[in-house]
């Protein structure tokens, strides 16, 4: 056989066999649902009966539990009549008595109340005496608190007025020293870019002001413009250098007599103005290393005879 036919005649037998399968579940159903239709009217029946039986049953319950409580009431009843009987009674004794009580409660109190009335009295006039003789006491402390306290702060007022007035003082003495002082020389040369050369008298620093307007030691901080009168330096006496001058050549009578150039022709407007400017600022360079410096010596007058 060509597998073709194989194939279709497996497919047709699996067909049957699932034909076969539905028909059998479904004769299946089919007998079980005759069976429960069938079994309905007994069961229906059944749970009526059951139902009248338990009705009738809690019919009777009640009836039987209202008689019960009816009676059980009813008893209550007459207990709780005796007994209000016999509270009335009671309570009627218990106030007769209460009442007694309290009358003679309230003649004791009464009397004690009197009594400590009596002793509140004696003790709050005890009480006002000693206040009074308290308070004139302490009004006489604080009097004489009062005027401690015055004087101290009239001392102590006169000690800082007196203290202000030395202060004052000291102030007054340190702006005329400082005043004295403010017009310090500097200690050294001025350089044009660096300013004014300082030895600081607090640490012997030497240093530049970088021309600022207070010169303060860069290594103490101390302004040098506080300079005592005691430590300024004592300017020293210029010693006159005598200009050494060649000696002039002997003239004959046919040559001519040269004149040397007077102050007024040094002048700005003469004729050898400027012939001294780049010896003006001359300073000697021990004199720079060691924080001094030499006065220039001053020109010799050109009229004067140099021997």
């Amino acid at each position: 056989m060509s597998p073709t036919r194989k194939k279709s005649t497996s497919a047709k037998a699996t067909a049957r066999s699932t034909a076969a399968k539905k028909k059998s579940a479904a004769k299946k159903k089919a007998a079980t649902k005759k069976k429960s239709v069938a079994a309905a009217p007994a069961a229906k029946k059944t749970a009526a009966k059951s139902a009248l039986a338990k009705k009738k049953a809690a019919a009777k319950a009640a009836a039987a539990k209202k008689k019960t409580a009816a009676k059980v009431a009813a008893a209550r009843q007459k207990s709780a009549v005796k007994k209000a009987a016999a509270k009335a009674a009671a309570t009627k004794k218990k106030a007769a008595a209460k009442a007694a009580a309290a009358k003679k409660k309230a003649a004791a109190k009464a009397a004690v109340a009197k009594k400590k009335a009596a002793a509140k009295a004696a003790a709050a006039k005890q009480k006002a005496a000693i206040k009074k003789a308290a308070a004139v006491k302490a009004a006489a402390a604080k009097a004489a608190k009062a005027a401690a306290d015055a004087a101290k702060k009239a001392a102590a007022k006169a000690e800082k007025a007196a203290a202000a007035e030395a202060a004052k003082k000291a102030a007054a003495a340190k702006k005329r020293q400082r005043a004295r002082t403010r017009v310090v020389l500097p200690t050294g040369p001025r350089h044009p870019r660096l300013g004014y050369k300082y030895v600081c008298f607090s640490c012997e620093a030497k240093f530049y002001d970088l021309n600022k307007p207070e010169p303060l030691c860069p290594k103490c901080g101390t302004d040098q413009r506080e300079r005592p009168v005691e430590a300024l330096p004592q300017p020293r006496k210029a010693a006159r250098r005598a200009s050494v001058q060649p000696m002039a050549p002997l003239l004959d009578d046919d040559d001519e007599i040269v004149v040397r150039p007077t102050e007024f022709d040094r002048a700005p407007g003469g004729a050898h103005a400027g012939a001294d400017v780049m010896f003006d600022n001359v300073v000697d360079v021990q004199d720079e290393v060691d924080g001094t410096t030499d006065p220039v010596a001053e020109p010799a007058d050109p009229d004067e005879v140099v021997p």
